[in-house]
């Protein structure tokens, strides 16, 4: 893929005019007439400009993505940060917060330059489908937000709308920018740093979108959602069939290197695979694992899914774990404090990080040889194995997905096998299709080995279906593993240890489970927009981690995990049973 000249990406930060909420700055801010401003850049290179901060800055992606969503989902633990008890940094809340207008403010200016001109309607809906994707991502992260009138250029600060409404006006905007792409609407090009202008590819993505927006409403609004998804998938253009990439380059602008390179090395790797995660793979499946030389006895499972100990390694001397740890595949539980998490046992370089595969250009080099680190690296904005898994959800429910559910469960799986390319055997993966063989939390793969249907059960069809799009979606895809989590209470995972007894608001309800549902709106909002806040809060509720979103209403059967724990140094894994919680 070609990259964009460094020089205009340093003039284009000039553009990025800073914005609060109402986007008042954007108008009003001082500038001198020789400085770079957003009417002075072409709009193609707006949206560039977009695209590049609001997907790749490997600073936002850590805290939103790993630190918030990741955690959250547990696909990792971590032993520095207070998110991993579940309390958001005003800090990184903030610079979210304020990024986000920023985009949302160019994005507002690329489409009103486009308005009217027929040789410009392709770019308009690229514009108007990105802008969907960045309020999708903030929405779920805060719940009601500044949506119909923000940075709409009055200099006046907006008022927060409903979760629901900006749903609703999102499913519409992609249905609307789809339909309006033609060969008649200009080239793009290069300054599309998503698609490259390939517009066919534009109509099946926000079709994808439209399809993984209506699969979330449906505890909230069934009807809405299966209409919505129904139309996604008749509409024309498609789905994706292909994975949706961005590159990720050490010499971009704004930092935006590969940021598992960052968490897994630089960063000494403070994010760690939570014992959840650990559980969701291990005997999953049935395969047995291939063990090697430096694998320690008792302390890597006989089976697990084939991507597990891909997904995560096992510790060696390149990971820097205590010679007492080396050759262990092992998780940390969820919700521990950061003193109790950089004990020994649950410190992150003596437990199982992001794998190898995921940072390297030799993903299994011999033992005592260090991999090649790659910090350029595809991240994904969308795994094409996600909408097997929304279609098969969909179907399941009994709508019209063009398949059956098993058709598009299985063909899930094998597309996200096809990620680890010849590290997975094909033979491997037909025997896992048919393995009755149960996880920890009592899952297994073969679609016809179910105790029900649409149930909370974790052995239903909708469990297995959404414990493989969550495995799927590893790694770059925290933020749906995250909404399915909140949305349904699957896949089954260890309740966090809370520090406080008080985040617990429903015994043996679903936020038993312990995880954030929502980060709470930064403290410059309230300074800034007080007016406004505060009707919100009026309207929307407290401004608390607990709170639920719009969309997370469903009250599921509780499954709680007790399990024995080998004394330390023991080997041997956690076993257990299944309890329901009291």
């Amino acid at each position: 893929m070609k990259r964009l000249n460094k020089t205009i990406i340093w003039g284009l930060a000039g553009a990025m005019a800073f914005a609060n909420t109402s986007c008042e700055s954007f108008d009003k801010v001082n500038t001198d007439p020789n400085t770079v401003t957003p009417e002075k850049v072409a709009a193609i290179n707006l949206l560039s400009f977009v695209m590049l901060p609001s997907t790749l800055n490997v600073d936002q992606w850590q805290r939103q993505q790993n630190l918030y969503a990741d955690t959250f989902a547990q696909y990792f633990s971590n032993d520095k940060y207070e998110s991993n008890v579940c309390e958001p940094n005003d800090k990184w809340n903030e610079e979210f917060w304020l990024q986000h207008w920023t985009w949302i403010a160019n994005l507002n200016e690329v489409i009103r330059r486009c308005d009217g001109k027929e040789e410009m309607t392709n770019l308009k809906s690229i514009a108007r489908i990105w802008k969907a994707w960045c309020f999708l991502r903030a929405t779920d992260l805060f719940g009601d937000l500044p949506y119909f009138k923000a940075c709409d250029g009055s200099g006046i600060p907006a008022g927060y709308d409903a979760q629901k409404d900006i749903y609703y006006d999102l499913v519409k905007e992609l249905a609307e920018a789809s339909s309006e792409i033609s060969s008649n609407g200009g080239k793009v090009g290069i300054g599309d740093l998503i698609f490259q202008g390939d517009m066919a590819k534009w109509k099946a993505f926000a079709n994808s979108l439209r399809l993984r927006i209506a699969l979330r409403m449906t505890e909230v609004d069934p009807e809405k959602a299966k209409a919505e998804a129904e139309a996604a998938v008749a509409a024309d253009g498609g789905l994706i069939t292909d994975n949706v990439v961005i590159w990720r380059a050490e010499n971009y602008y704004q930092n935006t290197i590969n940021p598992h390179y960052f968490y897994a090395h630089y960063w000494e790797s403070r994010l760690t695979m939570s014992v959840s995660m650990q559980r969701v793979l291990t005997n999953l499946g049935g395969v047995p694992v291939e063990m090697k030389s430096y694998y320690k006895s008792g302390q890597v499972p006989e089976y697990a899914d084939p991507r597990a100990l891909i997904m995560y390694n096992v510790t060696s001397t390149g990971t820097l774990a205590s010679r007492r740890y080396r050759g262990r595949w092992k998780g940390v539980e969820a919700g521990y404090t950061p003193a109790i998490a950089a004990e020994d046992d649950n410190a992150h370089k003596n437990n199982s990080r992001v794998g190898v595969f995921f940072v390297s250009l030799n993903p299994e080099p011999p033992e005592n040889t260090p991999p090649v680190i790659c910090k350029d690296r595809w991240a994904r904005l969308m795994y094409a194995s996600e909408v097997y898994f929304l279609r098969a959800e969909g179907a399941l429910r009994g709508w019209n997905m063009g398949g059956t559910a098993e058709s598009f469960y299985e063909a899930g799986i094998r597309r996200s096998m096809a990620e680890y390319g010849n590290l997975i055997k094909s033979a491997d993966i037909e025997a896992y299709l048919q393995s009755t063989m149960k996880n920890g939390y009592g899952t297994s793969v073969k679609f016809s080995d179910n105790t029900g249907d649409v149930t909370d059960d974790c052995n239903s069809k909708l469990a297995k279906i959404i414990t493989q799009k969550y495995i799927s979606n590893f790694p770059d895809g925290g933020f749906e593993a995250w909404a399915d989590y909140r949305r349904l209470g699957m896949p089954a995972l260890d309740p966090f240890k809370m520090p406080t007894e008080n985040f617990v608001i429903e015994v043996g309800g679903h936020d038993y489970l312990g995880s954030c549902r929502r980060i709470t709106y930064p403290s410059y909002e309230q300074l800034h927009n007080e007016a406004n806040y505060k009707k919100c809060l009026a309207d929307f509720g407290p401004d608390v981690s607990t709170k639920r979103m719009w969309w997370d209403s469903k009250r599921t059967k509780v499954v709680k995990w007790e399990h024995y724990r080998p004394a330390q140094g023991e080997p041997g894994y956690e076993i257990g049973t299944l309890k329901d919680a009291k």
